[in-house]
This record gives C-alpha cells, sequence and structure tokens, in this order.
C-alpha cells in the first residue's frame, strides 16, 4: 500500500503505526483464540506448545481432536478418534500427562458443563474437507443434488451434534487411502 499512499505523509505514517500494531494485536488475537479453545481463562504458551508437540507425534485431526478434547475427558484415549498413528505406551503416557495439566489449569469456578459448552462453541464438530466434497461435486456434475444439499445442512450448523447417521459420515479423519491423492487431500491456497 506505501507505493500508492506515497505521496500523502499522513497516510504514510498512519499505516506505519497500524503495520506497527499489527503484531501485537495479532499475537493477542492469537492466544486469545487458543485459550477459548482449550477452554483456559489464561493463555498458558507452554502447555500449547507441549500439546503442539503431541499433535505432530500422533498426527492429530485438528478438528476432531479439539471437538473431543471439549468433552473434558479424563483418560487421553478417549482422544484417540483424532489420532492418525497408534501411539506406543510412552507418547499415550506422555498424552496422559499432558492432559492431566490441561485439567489442573481449567479453571474451577465453571462448572464442567459450564466449560464444555463455552468450548463446543470455539471447536466446530464439521468442517469443510475436500475428501468430502468431491463425491459431492461429482454427482452434481450428473444432475444428483442430495450430497449437496445434505453437505449444506451439515454445514450451516458446523457446531451442533447433527445425530449419528450424519456424525458417522461427517465426522471422522481422512481415510489413509487418500493423503496422498492432489486435488483431494487438502485444499490449496488456488482452490
Amino acid at each position: 500500500m506505501t507505493p500508492l499512499i506515497a505521496t500523502d505523509d499522513a497516510a504514510v505514517e498512519k499505516l506505519g503505526l497500524i503495520q506497527d500494531e499489527f503484531s501485537a494485536v495479532m499475537q493477542a488475537k492469537l492466544t486469545e483464540m487458543w485459550s477459548k479453545k482449550l477452554g483456559l481463562e489464561e493463555f498458558d504458551s507452554d502447555l500449547l506448545q507441549n500439546l503442539f508437540k503431541l499433535m505432530m507425534m500422533t498426527h492429530v485431526d485438528y478438528t476432531i481432536f479439539f471437538r473431543e478434547l471439549s468433552k473434558l475427558p479424563d483418560n487421553a484415549s478417549a482422544l484417540t478418534a483424532s489420532f492418525y498413528t497408534e501411539p506406543d505406551e510412552e507418547v499415550m503416557a506422555e498424552w496422559q500427562a499432558w492432559l492431566n495439566e490441561w485439567r489442573e489449569k481449567l479453571p474451577s469456578a465453571n462448572t464442567e458443563e459450564e466449560i464444555m459448552s463455552k468450548m463446543k462453541q470455539v471447536n466446530p464438530k464439521y468442517t469443510w474437507r475436500e475428501w468430502l466434497v468431491v463425491p459431492a461435486y461429482k454427482q452434481a456434475e450428473q444432475g444428483e443434488y442430495s450430497l449437496i444439499y445434505e453437505m449444506q445442512q451439515v454445514f450451516s450448523d458446523p457446531y451442533g451434534e447433527q445425530g449419528k447417521e450424519l456424525e458417522g459420515k461427517y465426522y471422522q479423519c481422512r481415510p489413509l487411502a487418500l493423503f496422498d491423492v492432489g486435488g483431494v487431500t487438502h485444499y490449496s491456497c488456488s482452490s
């Protein structure tokens, strides 16, 4: 933008102030987001970094993981529905230690139901996944729109439970067979 406003010193100065403040504003928004996703009142960088380390070790589906965490499990085995790899006992022990530490940091002023409710409001159950969308648009090419309408229903309430039938279809990790399939595994920035 600077070249567009280069002749206006006041505008250049204002842009500079915005740029200077951007990093702090962005950091504040990110810490707020992660605190809410974890159900915490205060951001805990170490807890989050340890979580990211564990998530990478077990190749976690982020959407499913955070939704399962929203149920406030006592046992780390309740999170394995979001894992793409089966962790060994040592890694599961690390997950359990992380989960115990996280549970200790949950706000004591709130009931578990209140914490779960707040977490479920920021951790969607259903997200747009290309491997789910491909069959719908392939059917639509043939004039069949039932999957399009079904997905419209599901994604119009991504935080809602929506029943076992839809859950079985739309609340699952990406099939391993689709991990390396171009154009189906994930969206690119040009999608």
